[in-house]
């Protein structure tokens, strides 16, 4: 039996792959290009904070880190769908309330996966790195899929 600190191999291969081939797919489906422009900054600040709420020892603990990653969620929604009102003000991006609100639900869902694999993270090896490399194969995994799932909605 192992102690519950220590990684087995698998999981640690895992936490060390994930990241750079949820890197990778970003890179390659072109979505780094997409979040250059302000309306998707909310997004990337709610990968980095829930990078840096992922080390925490919160983490660690079910209840307040689920509330955390609920109230988070709700923080990324209304930031986002904020950004987003603020671009269709402008007639040329051709933005309408649908994508607003598709805006808001996909930064949720962003912290959510996000909160969900640091909880998973956590599990597989309590105390250790192995929480935030979840954490940031998620938010990497997400946001290369947010620009598809938005042609679907426009």
């Amino acid at each position: 039996m192992t102690s519950p600190t220590r990684i087995t191999p698998a999981a640690a291969v895992v936490g060390l792959v994930a990241p750079v081939v949820s890197a990778w797919l970003f890179w390659r489906e072109g979505a780094w290009d997409t979040y250059r422009t302000p309306l998707f900054w909310p997004f990337f600040f709610a990968a980095g904070l829930m990078a840096s709420f992922s080390t925490s020892p919160m983490a660690a603990d079910t209840r307040p880190w689920r509330s955390l990653v609920t109230r988070a969620a709700l923080a990324a929604a209304a930031a986002a769908a904020a950004a987003a009102a603020l671009a269709a003000r402008n007639p040329i991006t051709g933005l309408h309330a649908r994508d607003i609100a598709a805006l808001g639900i996909l930064a949720a869902a962003l912290v959510a996966a996000a909160g969900f694999a640091t909880e998973l993270g956590e599990r597989v090896g309590p105390g250790t790195w192995m929480k935030t490399a979840w954490c940031v194969a998620a938010c990497l995994l997400t946001m290369a899929a947010i620009p598809r799932l938005l042609l679907l909605v426009h």
